[in-house]
């Protein structure tokens, strides 16, 4: 996604030089604790209004205590389309830097075929799940510009001729985007699921219905590269070298201002074995739902 670039920038990870702890994470807003302008809420609710939709209906709250209403709940959903559409391109480019990374021939093939399919999921869960669930509220298109770590350009992962740099690019990717994507599958759609069951409109019904049977198998499975990564590539490297991998992680989640893995949080999460091939590409479930 658009935000990993800043973290990547100037060399990445394994074999250890740096942590990629750089960038503005700081600041980073939290996706469900976004702070929404009275203009934008005020142009959500007219939206809404004129869809015959409540704007003014509390779901929740977040995570900062503000209520989430109707109006900011479609506000939320502007955000995580375009958030997860934003993973399409970075995904699509790392799938062809795993086969300049000099990987052996099965750990670059199932990268390639992984990173690639989820590029697709990344699309589809961006247009097709929330992006129709924002524009059947609204009557309008998520934006690029609404993403919270960037529209998703993946040209700074463009593979140069030293495989060992595409190796280390590969590892300080993977490691950013997995603190995003565990973000994401434990606090991010269960919220928003949350959220939907106290609509109980048709239009949430339906996302809770995508959600279920599509988003989160395959967000599931995007963690498991992760770990795949982790197994393959950094944990026969040695203590430095995973350190290294997990404070590139919990850069990831500081871009959704989420809470860093401690850790023995981040070596539970790693579990003791390798993800099968199978398990990445979806043809065996088993893994997904520990």
């Amino acid at each position: 996604m658009g935000g990993i670039a800043p973290a990547l920038r100037g060399g990445t990870m394994p074999e250890g030089e740096r942590t990629m702890a750089e960038g503005n994470q700081s600041s980073a807003p939290s996706v469900l604790g976004p702070q929404m302008s009275e203009a934008a809420l005020s142009e959500a609710r007219g939206r809404l209004a004129d869809r015959g939709i409540d704007p003014n209906q509390v779901l929740g709250q977040g995570e900062l205590g503000n209520e989430i209403t109707t109006a900011g709940f479609y506000l939320l959903l502007g955000m995580v389309a375009a958030t997860e559409k934003a993973g399409q391109g970075p995904t699509h480019a790392v799938a062809r830097l795993a086969l300049r990374a000099g990987l052996p021939s099965e750990v670059a093939d199932t990268l390639f075929l992984a990173y690639n399919q989820q590029s697709a999921e990344e699309a589809g869960h961006g247009d097709k799940v929330f992006g129709n669930a924002y524009y059947a509220m609204g009557g309008v298109a998520p934006a690029g510009t609404q993403s919270v770590v960037g529209e998703g350009n993946g040209g700074f992962l463009a593979p140069v001729d030293d495989p060992k740099q595409n190796k280390k690019r590969l590892g300080g990717f993977a490691a950013v985007l997995g603190g995003i994507e565990t973000v994401a599958l434990h606090r991010a759609f269960p919220s928003i699921v949350a959220f939907c069951e106290r609509w109980n409109h048709a239009i949430g019904n339906d996302l809770l219905a995508q959600i279920r049977d599509v988003v989160r198998p395959e967000e599931s499975r995007h963690v498991l590269i992760w770990r795949y990564v982790f197994h393959q590539l950094i944990a026969p490297k040695g203590p430095a070298v995973v350190d290294a991998f997990m404070q590139a992680t919990n850069s990831g989640r500081r871009t959704l201002a989420a809470t860093e893995f401690d850790q023995e949080t981040f070596l539970r999460l790693m579990g003791t074995s390798s993800p099968t091939p199978r398990q990445l590409l979806g043809k065996d479930r088993s893994a997904l739902f520990g």
